[in-house]
């Protein structure tokens, strides 16, 4: 009869199960302490991927909106990063979002195609998505809603070192890798999946204009392209990094 007192058995692998397997007695809070984090732990890897994919896009999207009530450029930064992180650190405490979104990839494309892939996006983004981008946006001004703050200085440098490397990292795994995990279990790996995934990219620079939604669908398409072939994820970080300094340094 037990006395009040909980118990929990903990097996451990490796050991044959024919034999007498250890036993660790837990009694009282202890005992319920480890069983409540078991459960947590249990709840948290059993959530599907609609929903902390959901769960890791609210972070930048919250940020977005609030960084249109921003004027200084420095405020405007702090939420960009602030979104970013926020959804890098979601990924990572959800322990079905962290295997696919940290997850260490092959990568099977020789270094020579990957580099004409990579200078092949920057070039389709600079001239065709850039052409794109201001036609569409001076046809229909009205669909812009906020710009890209202008930075100086320290600022300026530190935003294109470290902030356009963070955009580059935060969308690349959120809207190609965790993407494409997604929509895998409804449209397989083909190109429907492609296009659909660069459609949610474009509706996530939704507040850009539809000149600038229309640039980012096709350089989203052509990401995931790359990210398909290649079986790795960060050419398209770098394309993606590499495009964004372009825009922006320059």
């Amino acid at each position: 009869m037990n006395s009040g007192k909980h118990v929990l058995v903990l097996s451990f692998s490796g050991f044959d199960p024919t034999r007498t397997l250890p036993r660790i007695q837990l009694t009282g809070h202890v005992a319920v302490t480890v069983s409540a984090a078991l459960r947590k732990m249990m709840t948290l890897r059993s959530i599907p991927a609609p929903l902390w994919m959901a769960a890791a896009l609210f972070p930048m999207v919250v940020s977005q909106i609030v960084r249109l009530q921003q004027s200084d450029p420095a405020a405007w930064i702090f939420w960009d990063y602030a979104g970013r992180l926020g959804t890098l650190a979601i990924l990572g405490v959800i322990p079905a979002a962290r295997a696919i979104a940290f997850r260490i990839e092959p990568f099977r494309m020789p270094q020579w195609e990957a580099s004409i892939w990579i200078v092949g996006i920057v070039l389709a983004d600079h001239y065709v998505g850039g052409w794109i981008r201001r036609t569409m946006n001076a046809a229909l001004p009205s669909t812009v809603l906020g710009t890209y703050p202008e930075t100086h200085g320290w600022l300026h440098f530190f935003d294109i070192v470290f902030g356009l490397a963070l955009v580059a990292l935060s969308e690349e795994i959120i809207f190609r890798r965790c993407a494409r995990h997604l929509f895998q279990n409804y449209l397989e790996d083909g190109y429907a999946l492609v296009c659909v995934t660069s459609l949610l990219f474009g509706a996530y620079h939704w507040w850009t204009g539809v000149g600038n939604i229309g640039e980012v669908v096709l350089i989203g398409w052509l990401l995931m392209l790359l990210y398909r072939r290649s079986g790795a994820l960060w050419p398209a970080v770098l394309a993606h990094y590499l495009t964004d300094i372009v825009d922006f340094a320059f």
